[in-house]
């Protein structure tokens, strides 16, 4: 048994080598950031989030919006935090995600939720139709690979 493993341990550390196109001695390459946050364990479930407040298709009166977030499969925790199954939360409101970028910090679109909050308060959403996507991503604000992500829609009057 011990030597399985072993083995197994010898086999990805050639393949991590070989994938990078370096050795042991060569600085880390710093653009695989979006697999830091990966779960570790195949049998783990897969990683998802669901925005579970307010429900799709809402219709709400203008003012003050909670969205409560709930994940499976990836533990939330603060940004920074490049811990493999981990990440945090951002709601992109009616906005654009590129999935290979860290999320901008820009209000009135894109919001961070860098202490590991599970909910945020939308202060500024005007009447009308709103698209709103739950974003969880790595550390350094590059959303999860495989997405883990939810959008929902809500009407403002």
């Amino acid at each position: 048994m011990i030597r399985r493993i072993l083995a197994v341990g010898a086999v990805a550390a050639f393949s991590v080598t070989a994938c990078t196109g370096g050795d042991a001695g060569d600085p880390p390459a710093e653009e695989a950031p979006s697999q830091a946050a990966e779960p570790q364990d195949a049998a783990m479930e897969p990683a998802s989030v669901s925005i579970v407040v307010p429900e799709d298709g809402a219709v709400v009166d203008q003012g003050p919006l909670l969205v409560v977030m709930e994940v499976t499969g990836v533990t939330i925790a603060p940004a920074g935090t490049m811990d493999p199954g981990t990440g945090h939360h951002h709601l992109i409101v009616d906005g654009e995600v590129d999935w290979t970028l860290p999320i901008p910090n820009d209000p009135g679109v894109h919001y961070h939720m860098g202490l590991a909050q599970t909910e945020f308060t939308l202060e500024d959403l005007t009447p009308g139709e709103h698209q709103i996507v739950a974003v969880v991503a790595d550390g350094v604000h590059i959303p999860l690979n495989p997405p883990v992500a939810d959008t929902i829609t809500v009407v403002v009057r």
